[in-house]
């Protein structure tokens, strides 16, 4: 959960994806994926930007035009696709309005960005699968919208019936030819599909690989580039400003070095390499820095005792005798992520928000033994702090922090870097404040409201809102004007303020 509100930042990661890709002998990656988080219990919330369209649109923008600067992109998946483990077969229900102002926006503001592919669905919409629905491959993403480039269907699966499929809108079948081989060809034989639009699918494909045959820089793509030192370092900026702190009673962080002698790291999470999904975002760098080699590294004269957390009791000692907890609990690819059906027990939705009972048990464990504790999360996601929050003096939320995230939370606690991330979903109090969701369900509907929109319309208080994130120092606002007190159609809009920083902290 990555990037979200820095649309810099996010482009310069898919400049780093793509020169990767092409350094890997690849022409086209499979991203962005710009799924709506319509609920944080989708086991592929991890992969998006968040709940709220405008911003999956802008980061998927911006993710666009970093990996079009070496290889094709392709978002990703069209449409109303927010279920792992029934994606094969659900059928979304959804009414026009919520279809065009929730769950197409984002992937129209990719279009205008000029994406070279878009990828269909596994899931069906209003009764037609994806990869077959005229009214989303036609209608609007090459007709209203004027999409030049390919449609793909999503792999395997993805395509289940010839003609459906050809006089919907697909334009190659991903990523063997079961329907799209001698079944194409006999149904224009027969007749069934009229030989134009097999021309109109060879034009697209040949555009679009005309279209980027000579981008790129080839100088640029040696393996050593391959998670080097440059895209490390980025990798490294990238978790610093990705972390969320959620909650700092007292101004409990950061955590001085000239104020401890001890510091207790625990949690099995801490010492394991924890970056996320099992399924085709997997990645497999050369090394991954783990909280607690992060932590280690950057404690200069302060002990680190470090205990797995499997014996609460043991755990509650330790901390005992320490200055200062740090509990690291939270999620892996195990718990969510994408659903792969030969991969048991790897991926899926999650069953609720809450954080697993052995985990609020550690934390309300520690937290009793503890003067100062603080614990950080990572998940794909928002989970629920009800029942254990008070007890802490601080929350973190880590998310699957890559390759250098061990680094960066190590910063952030000894104060090194001044948190700034910032909610990109709602994090709901209880699981009722989230919409309906049944992950084997074979139909659903999807409503107007979700994330902050529902909350607002029924009045709930969220734990934390949409856009949340505190940090070390504090700021004051003041001067705000307006370029214009009224606008006509067409017409800009500019708001200026004057932000101070009134901390103590950069």
């Amino acid at each position: 959960m990555l990037f979200r509100s820095n649309p810099e930042l996010i482009e310069r990661v898919g400049i780093a994806l793509a020169e990767e890709t092409r350094a890997m002998g690849c022409d086209i990656l499979l991203g962005p994926c710009i799924n709506i988080v319509r609920t944080p219990l989708g086991g592929r919330s991890f992969e998006s930007f968040g709940e709220d369209p405008y911003l999956v649109g802008e980061m998927g923008a911006a993710t666009v035009r970093g990996l079009q600067r070496h290889v094709m992109a392709c978002v990703k998946h069209f449409a109303c696709n927010s279920i792992e483990e029934s994606r094969f077969f659900v059928d979304v229900r959804v009414d026009e309005r919520a279809l065009r102002e929730v769950y197409l926006p984002h992937f129209k503001r990719c279009v205008e960005e000029g994406v070279a592919a878009v990828m269909s669905a596994y899931n069906r919409v209003n009764g037609e699968y994806c990869a077959h629905n005229r009214h989303l491959l036609r209608d609007i993403l090459k007709g209203e919208w004027g999409f030049r480039g390919v449609v793909m269907s999503d792999f395997l699966w993805g395509t289940r019936d010839t003609v459906k499929a050809a006089l919907g809108g697909l334009d190659i079948e991903m990523p063997l030819r079961i329907h799209f081989g001698r079944r194409l060809k006999k149904a224009v034989r027969d007749g069934r599909v009229p030989e134009a639009l097999i021309d109109e699918a060879v034009t697209r494909v040949l555009r679009t690989k005309a279209a980027f045959a000579e981008v790129g820089d080839p100088s640029l793509y040696g393996r050593e580039s391959v998670a080097g030192a440059e895209h490390a370092a980025l990798a490294l900026e990238s978790a610093r400003r990705s972390m969320v702190l959620l909650r700092n009673e007292g101004g409990l962080l950061p955590l001085e070095r000239g104020a401890m002698r001890r510091l207790a790291v625990i949690g099995r999470l801490a010492d394991m390499p924890n970056i996320g999904d099992k399924g085709s975002s997997r990645v497999r760098p050369p090394h991954v820095v783990t909280p607690l080699r992060g932590i280690r590294e950057a404690a200069g004269p302060v002990e680190v005792l470090y205990d797995d957390g499997t014996d609460p009791a043991r755990a509650s000692s330790l901390a005992g005798r320490c200055d200062a907890a740090v509990v690291v609990v939270g999620f892996t690819g195990r718990d969510e992520g994408e659903s792969i059906p030969y991969m048991k027990g790897v991926g899926g939705d999650r069953e609720d928000l809450s954080l697993r009972p052995a985990d609020i048990a550690l934390i309300e464990s520690v937290a009793g033994a503890a003067d100062r504790c603080a614990v950080v999360v990572e998940a794909g996601s928002a989970f629920l702090t009800a029942g254990w929050r008070d007890r802490v003096g601080a929350i973190l939320v880590a998310w699957y922090p890559g390759m250098e995230g061990g680094r960066a939370l190590a910063e952030i606690l000894f104060g090194e870097v001044n948190p700034s991330g910032r909610l990109p979903v709602t994090f709901p109090e209880e699981n009722g404040q989230t919409p309906h969701f049944d992950k084997r369900a074979g139909s659903i509907e999807y409503g107007y409201y979700h994330g902050y929109r529902l909350l607002d319309k029924e009045g709930w208080e969220p734990a934390y809102p949409f856009g949340y994130g505190l940090g070390y120092t504090s700021f004051r606002y003041s001067g705000l004007r307006l370029s214009a007190g009224s606008l006509r159609p067409g017409d800009d809009l500019v708001v200026e303020a004057q932000v101070a920083n009134t901390g103590g902290r950069a």
